[in-house]
This record gives C-alpha cells, structure tokens and sequence, in this order.
C-alpha cells in the first residue's frame, strides 16, 4: 500500500511523525529560531540527546510521535546536550580551526530508542525506495553532520537513513560492535570504545580476582543483548563459567531473579546496562535485601551520582567499575553558568519546535556541571572532530578558509576517517571500523563514602598497560578478596567428576588405589 493512500493516518498525524527527521535533513536552510536547540552558522551540526527517555511501554492506539518534555528528565544526557553547544561556542570563538566561518547546530530531544521515527521509511521514500544523493542536483543543505545518538537501538533504528547519502553520523554512545561492520554502516564512526572493549576489561577483572562463576545481568536491548552474548563468546576458552544471566526491563521481576542468584550461589554480577536499568536493579537489590555480593559497573552507570549515596547501598556488597577516565574540559564550567544567567530572560522569546523542549527551569548551573560526567569527552571530540573535517575540506589556513569550496558530508566523511589530532592532550584518530584508536578505561570502586574511587586503569594499545591497586578497594568481607566459584578444587588424591554443564561445577571422588600419581611432586 502507497504511503498517501494510507486512509487511516491524517494529514497532522503524518506532519508530527516527519517532524523530528524533517528539521534535521530537509530544513537546514531556514533560519533557525533562537532556541538553546539551534543556532545560525554557516554550516551545521545536527545533534540527537536523549534529554528525556522512555522508560516504559507506551500503549498507543494510532502512530503519531512522543511528546519527549512529558517523560522523565536525564541530566546527565542533558549534560552531553550543553557540552555540545559548548564544543560549537568554543570553536567559533577560536581564531585557528574555522577562520572566518561558522558553525550551527540543530540538536533534538531523542527520548526513545523506537518510537520517535514510526513508519520514517514509508515517508520518505518514493515508491518504496530512498533516492540517493545525485551530484548533478544542487544540494542545498548545509548539514555536513550529526552527532548522536545515545543508545544503540536508537541508532540502528535511523542510522540506515544517513548512511544512505554517506552522511558522517558520530555515536557518542552507541557501543554495539555491530556498528563495526562498514558494509552496513558506512558514514558511522563514535568516539565511544565498542563492546568488545568494555567486555574484554571485564574478563581482566574476573581473571584479576580469580572469580569464575558469575552472572551476567543487561538491559534487554540492543546493546546488553550485544554485550551477553560478546561475554559468552569471550569466557569459552577460559575456566569462567557463566552461572546465570537475564534481560532487564520494566517488567522484570527482580524477586525470581534474585531467588535464581542466590540458588545458584552467584557472589559477582556483572551488569552491563544503561544507568536507568542499573539504578532499578541496584535499589531492586537494596529493597530485596540482597548482600555481600560483588557487582561490576560497566562505563554506562559506573559514574552514576546518586547511586553510591544510597541508603544501605553498602549492605548489598562491593560495587566494581569500568569508566572513562573523568577529563576537565576547560571552560565548561563557565559556559553554563553564563547559559544559565540568560536562559531565564530568553526563553519566553524562544520558539517551541517539537523535541525542542526541555521544561528543565529548576535545573541549576551546579546541577549541572556536577551530573554524571560520562561520555562528556566523547560528545566533545566527535564536535571537534567534524571542525577539523571541515578544516580540511575549506582548505582553512593562514588565517582564512576558502569560501568557494565545495562541501558535501561524503567530504566531511572522507576526512572524519583520516582524522589524526590532539585534543586536551588526546590523539583523537579512528580505525577503518570507525572506532576510537586511543583513550583508556579507569577502574574504580565505590567507597565508603559514597565517592567513586580510582583503584586502577587500562590503557589501550599500543600503550598496552592493565593494573589495579587491590589494597585500594575496601571489600565488604573483612577486607578480603570475595570467592566466587561453583566447586572447590579436589585435595590430592581426589578427581574431579563433572555433574553438570558447567565444566566449573564438579564433585571429587577419591581416586582407586594404583591410580592417583602425583604429578607436581618431584
């Protein structure tokens, strides 16, 4: 059925599901209201911030797009919003990379990972097919970019469309190792380290402390679905069994999964969810009075503000974490304290566009530079490294640019990935996969006080380096290492004799006499 003879959708139905994705590839042109979404350049960045997020299931009877402002607020993605506009503000303020020339933005509130684009491909297509860019039409746009999004599923969900046109689309978040694929997703890079990084810290940190059996617990989406089952890949050849693993949602039923954990007598789960999945699931934990257990923290919630000063967090165990190492960026600090003193007197002026909406009046300058830091740098070095893209294509030099140089995204792309600066003492460079090669992962803990702690650090290479203080890291068991394992190990004389799947399950019988040798004697 042609999308126009859909008699069910009406014309304002079909307006508002266009909204979102029409500003951002078919309304670069016009002028842009005043608004802390959009501002005026001579060339722009779009942007995608999941400053609200769906948590739920919405139960909708007719397709029509969510109103982003009526579902709950997430500073620290409102955070990764501002220090965006700050990237943009910085630039043009500079005199070096873009000389005389611009830069706008047009950033939008991606609130959910699948409902903010229903039936996009119908809309936009022409008789079930999307025209490619032709360089014999003129292209008027000047997008020559976008960053975001946030999550995964969201991503896989709209990242088709750009790559259509080999429009660079930069993730700041989005770390399923599908995203590798460059016959899938060519125009995409992130500035965030894949799963197969995060996983492979993890394995570390299981081998570090000799933990064996354990449980894997992930947000049912994309991304933790990607994790799982990258961890089970990773464990095969190892003696790391996994004990117990499960998607989590809203519905979950925390009672029946911690029952399982405990049957199974799990002392070290790793969680590897978004911080609004591992904040139901640590208070779920507190709640069900769960303790002694071991819980590693990967780079999604690792940093969470509020989370270490729960009340009784303590009792439920040691909390272990992977995270970005936490990088000031100067200046930050200030643009938000300016940003906030003229918000109040200028948005009764702004226009309301749909997902430009933030109702976030009573949020505070200190709110925000104190929110959770994390993915701060990887918002900032995927706007800089569009600038320097763009640098290259202008032809930028000697205190100017060339203002008749063609600019077209596929340029921008070509340069993205030849990308080879320094940034606040960071080479930022991408492999031929898109990913990040540089940074490094901090380990940390949750102290006593309530403070993230870094006990250890994992560079990666070619600068190989893995370590972790461990008498940093105060344990909830007098002090000593937690032991996480399904059998103990046979004294001499006994044998192992497996009783289940798990090769780290197993009984010790006694050997025959004339059978048993010792082999580590001399």
């Amino acid at each position: 059925m042609k999308v126009w003879q859909t008699k069910t959708m009406t014309m304002n139905t079909i307006l508002a599901q266009v909204c979102l994705l029409g500003h951002l590839l078919l309304a670069w042109t016009e002028p842009i209201p005043a608004s802390e979404f959009g501002m005026n350049g001579d060339f722009f960045i779009g942007g995608l911030f999941g400053i609200h997020q769906v948590s739920h299931s919405l139960s909708q009877d007719r397709p029509e797009t969510i109103t982003c402002s009526s579902q709950p607020f997430i500073l620290s993605s409102y955070r990764r919003f501002q220090m965006m506009r700050f990237s943009v503000e910085e630039i043009n303020n500079s005199t070096n990379l873009l000389p005389g020339v611009t830069l706008g933005y047009k950033i939008f509130d991606h609130c959910s990972d699948i409902q903010n684009f229903p039936g996009i491909f119908n809309l936009i297509s022409v008789n079930g097919f999307i025209q490619p860019w032709n360089e014999f039409l003129k292209n008027t746009s000047k997008m020559i970019a976008v960053v975001g999004t946030y999550t995964s599923t969201a991503t896989l969900g709209f990242a088709p469309l750009f790559m259509t046109d080999l429009i660079p689309l930069i993730s700041y978040g989005a770390s399923s190792s599908v995203f590798s694929r460059k016959q899938h997703f060519p125009s995409f890079l992130r500035t965030i380290h894949p799963n197969t990084d995060v996983i492979k810290v993890v394995l570390m940190i299981l081998e570090e402390f000799n933990w064996r059996w354990v449980s894997f617990l992930h947000v049912d989406d994309d991304y933790g679905r990607d994790g799982r089952d990258l961890f089970i890949k990773s464990i095969e050849e190892t003696h790391i069994c996994l004990a117990y693993t499960k998607g989590l949602d809203t519905f979950t039923n925390y009672t029946k999964t911690f029952q399982l954990m405990e049957s199974l007598r799990v002392n070290v789960t790793i969680v590897f969810a978004a911080e609004w999945t591992a904040e139901a699931l640590i208070k779920a934990a507190i709640k069900h009075n769960i303790t002694n257990k071991v819980w590693i923290a990967v780079d999604a919630w690792t940093l969470h503000k509020k989370l270490p000063k729960e009340n009784e967090i303590r009792k439920i165990g040691t909390i272990v974490g992977i995270a970005e190492p936490i990088k000031a960026i100067p200046g930050f600090s200030d643009f938000i304290y300016s940003f906030k003193a003229q918000y109040q007197q200028n948005q009764q002026k702004e226009v309301k566009l749909c997902n430009h909406i933030c109702n976030c009046t009573n949020v505070t300058a200190e709110d925000i530079i104190n929110a959770d830091p994390s993915f701060s740098f990887s918002v900032y070095s995927a706007v800089y490294a569009i600038a320097h893209a763009l640098h290259t294509v202008l032809q930028c030099g000697d205190g100017k640019c060339n203002s008749n140089a063609s600019v077209h995204p596929h340029m921008i792309l070509k340069e993205l990935r030849r990308s080879n600066f320094t940034l606040l003492n960071q080479r930022v460079q991408f492999d031929e996969n898109g990913d990040p090669m540089y940074g490094s992962y901090s380990i940390v803990f949750w102290n006593q006080n309530g403070d993230v702690e870094e006990v250890g650090f994992y560079n990666f290479p070619p600068s190989f380096q893995f370590f972790i203080n461990k008498s940093k890291i105060k344990w909830h068991e007098n002090g000593e290492v937690p032991v996480s394992i399904c059998s103990q190990e046979c004294s001499e004389g006994y044998a192992k004799e497996q009783r289940e799947t798990h090769k780290c399950c197993f009984s010790c019988a006694m050997c025959q006499r004339g059978t048993y040798i010792n082999s580590t004697g001399k």
